[in-house]
């Protein structure tokens, strides 16, 4: 890509909707890197020599599951100084042979560039949905059960911490320290699960 910010949403586009097997290959090899990275809730690609093809046969089986897929791109936020574009999508995802209908569910993609020969080529790609956002996915009607579910896990955590506070066990004490400044913090280039903070 030369110009990322301009180009992603016709690379999303290509990748979850292409027309044909053939477009979506061409567009996986043209825009990324032949060690790309790939996570995901359900499933996982680790950077190493020749993963863009495992990659690719994820984006494959997504289409043959899905082949009324529709998605469209609400917001493109791009960090040229780190090399990382952020995409919130909204999709519906209809389970081929399924009776259940779709229901959409809300993403946000990660995409950590790289640039070679002035050209910006997609070398890791993080997917990150809430939930009930991916058992919408999945199966549809369950959304309000998960919903619930976290719904009481929020109301249990603070009973929990209402009783923890008057018992005198919070585990916090009361005199306050200043938060860590940016410098303290820092990313590598392998996405957002490897953040350590610096000595």
């Amino acid at each position: 890509m030369q110009n990322p910010a301009e180009e992603i949403s016709s690379v999303f586009t290509h990748l979850t909707m292409a027309p044909s097997a053939e477009i979506q290959k061409s567009t996986v090899k043209r825009y990324f890197t032949p060690d790309a990275g790939f996570r995901h809730p359900l499933c996982a690609v680790r950077p190493a020599p020749g993963s863009r093809e495992r990659l690719l046969g994820i984006y494959q089986w997504y289409r043959v599951m899905s082949p009324k897929l529709e998605a469209e791109i609400k917001s493109v936020l791009y960090d040229q100084s780190q090399g990382v574009i952020i995409l919130e999508a909204v999709q519906a995802f209809h389970i081929r042979l399924s009776p259940l209908n779709p229901a959409p569910s809300r993403l946000v993609v990660r995409l950590t560039l790289k640039e070679i020969d002035g050209l910006h080529f997609i070398a890791f790609q993080e997917d990150f949905y809430h939930p009930d956002d991916l058992m919408a996915l999945l199966v549809p009607p369950l959304i309000p059960v998960v919903r619930l579910v976290l719904a009481s896990a929020s109301f249990v955590s603070s009973i929990c911490a209402t009783a923890a506070h008057a018992l005198g066990v919070s585990g916090m004490s009361s005199s306050s320290h200043p938060p860590p400044s940016g410098e303290d913090i820092y990313e590598s280039d392998g996405g957002l699960y490897d953040s350590v903070k610096a000595d």
